[in-house]
């Protein structure tokens, strides 16, 4: 009994023993598996290894081109907010140079009116001017016609006087030493002196105003009184006026039948010692300062001096 149970559980072990090995062939034959997929996943580790560090250097360059690409994109976005900055500015300064344009336009535009005006004006003016040229220039002609008429008038009187009485060649005045019609400080005249009057100044005068070719150039014919220094100025003022008046009177009483044309012609007039004579050292010649002049008057004579300096003036 012993023996069978040995037997029994010698077999049972067998039976224990042969399942152990079927198994452990079974786990043999999975240990192998087992090594082969795990060689197989060491195998698939290594190369997702080589493909992890092949993506992780993938990566490290993306990422360095990356980060380069945001430092150019930085650099980009700077220059680019520089650029609108200054697109801006610029912007701005169309604007402003727009509206100087537009002002300057405007400006150009008045410009162009004023200088249209101007024109205008400066042909007006030039027509003025051109018709001013052409009055003056028969002004002048006028004038040149004028002043001539004296030169006539004197060269009439000569004439008609001759050499028995002396005028002055160039104004055509008459002129007598006081010495020979008054006494030192007298005003009436010397007896003598009339008779001298009457040869010479009433020939004189009557050349001037009975010639009517002469006449109608005179404007009026003025008796001078002149003195010397001797004595003050009114004094020498008053006898001077006297003077003339004196052979006004002789004129005016001694031919009756022209006192008209003496009335209208002629004028008495006292200078004092105003008009002094001097000699050649530039001394005051006393005896000859003492005279009567007889002086005429073109017409207009006055305003044709007075315009031709002021055409004097003006060339």
């Amino acid at each position: 009994a012993a023996l069978r149970q040995s037997s029994e559980a010698l077999a049972a072990e067998k039976t224990r023993s042969e399942a152990l090995r079927q198994k452990l062939t079974l786990s043999a034959g999975v240990v192998a598996k087992l090594k082969a997929l795990l060689l197989d996943e060491e195998e698939r580790e290594k190369g997702l290894q080589s493909e992890i560090g092949m993506l992780q250097h993938d990566l490290n360059s993306t990422r360095e081109v990356l980060a380069a690409r945001s430092e150019r994109v930085a650099t980009l976005e700077e220059n680019l907010s520089r650029a609108q900055s200054m697109v801006q500015m610029q912007r701005h300064r169309a604007d402003m140079l727009e509206q100087n344009l537009t002002s300057l336009q405007h400006v150009m535009l008045l410009k162009e009116d004023e200088i249209a005006a101007l024109g205008k004006k400066l042909l007006a003016q030039s027509a003025a001017r051109q018709q001013l040229v052409e009055e003056l220039n028969i002004t002048k002609a006028k004038i040149k016609n004028l002043t001539g008429i004296r030169i006539r008038v004197v060269n009439r009187l000569r004439e008609k006087l001759g050499d028995s009485i002396e005028i002055d060649p160039k104004s055509g005045a008459l002129r007598f030493a006081s010495n020979i019609l008054f006494d030192e400080g007298a005003y009436r005249l010397k007896p003598g002196a009339r008779k001298a009057l009457k040869a010479i100044l009433q020939k004189y005068i009557r050349t001037l105003l009975q010639d009517e070719e002469i006449r109608n150039y005179i404007d009026g014919i003025t008796i001078e009184g002149h003195t010397n220094t001797s004595g003050s100025y009114l004094y020498n003022l008053a006898l001077s006026q006297k003077r003339a008046l004196e052979v006004m009177k002789f004129l005016y009483e001694s031919d009756p039948a022209n006192r008209a044309l003496y009335s209208r012609y002629l004028s008495a007039s006292g200078r004092s010692y105003a008009d002094l004579i001097y000699d050649e050292n530039g001394n005051e010649d006393k005896e000859a300062s003492r005279r009567i002049e007889i002086k005429f008057r073109i017409k207009n004579e006055k305003a044709v001096k007075e315009l031709e300096k002021f055409l004097e003036r003006r060339e």
